[in-house]
């Protein structure tokens, strides 16, 4: 297994990359739907608000993020093409949507029960049978001779994920955002999503514990025994 701060190195750019698009519904927000067409609903509305932005904007949110500069990415892109052809925009959009969807399944595999349940047999978390976008085959001439080159962004994405930990690859429950945990107990992306984090949690605690107090106090819960000193 590759190491942790070796796979957040690697991967980083692309985590970057599937957070240009909405943040997809969170695991938590699935689990507690009232049933799975609800969460399927919730999905088939993150697809419609990626499908909704524009492949131009796609790109300026590329740009401006300077993931350009980052050669993990880049150095499988005709950036030109991009900026002057529509088709090629609008391929470059699927293979951020690719991205996105793929780390999203990792993020709905990860949990403890999923892990149990799949066992040692292997989990199927996502499959194209077409790969998306900006794929292309590319023929040169150096010096009189033919070079031939196939270019496949979304197949260096891959590449970067294979061996990756699947409970590391995980969503912010603050920004929604996907982040490589670097250590097991990160709850969040960031120190500031933490800290709300935890402001809430304290919060809901305060709440049911106040709730708790009331019903006790109207005799609808009883009460908690002191324990005895010795």
């Amino acid at each position: 297994m590759t190491p942790p701060a070796k796979v957040r190195d690697r991967l980083q750019p692309w985590l970057e990359l599937a957070n240009l698009l909405p943040p997809p519904p969170s695991r938590e927000e699935s689990e507690h739907s009232l049933n799975d067409l609800l969460a399927m609903n919730q999905v088939a509305e993150w697809r419609a608000r990626i499908l909704a932005i524009p492949p131009s904007e796609v790109l300026r949110r590329f740009e401006r993020a300077r993931l350009a500069e980052e050669h993990a990415i880049s150095s499988t892109l005709d950036l030109n093409l991009l900026r002057t052809s529509t088709e090629e925009a609008s391929r470059f959009r699927a293979l951020v949507s690719a991205v996105a969807y793929t780390l999203r399944g990792l993020v709905g595999a990860a949990p403890p029960h999923v892990l149990k349940a799949a066992g040692d047999a292997p989990l199927m978390i996502f499959r194209l049978y077409e790969n998306p976008a900006t794929s292309r085959s590319e023929v040169w001439m150096r010096h009189g001779m033919v070079i031939t080159r196939w270019v496949d962004p979304f197949r260096e994405f891959l590449g970067v994920l294979d061996g990756t930990d699947v409970t590391r690859v995980r969503q912010c429950p603050i920004c929604n955002r996907f982040f490589l945990a670097f250590r097991r107990d990160q709850k969040a992306c960031s120190k500031r999503c933490n800290a709300v984090r935890r402001v809430r949690a304290w919060r809901a605690n305060q709440e049911q514990h106040e709730y708790r107090r009331k019903l006790r106090g109207a005799g609808l819960l009883k009460r908690r025994r002191k324990r005895r000193q010795r």
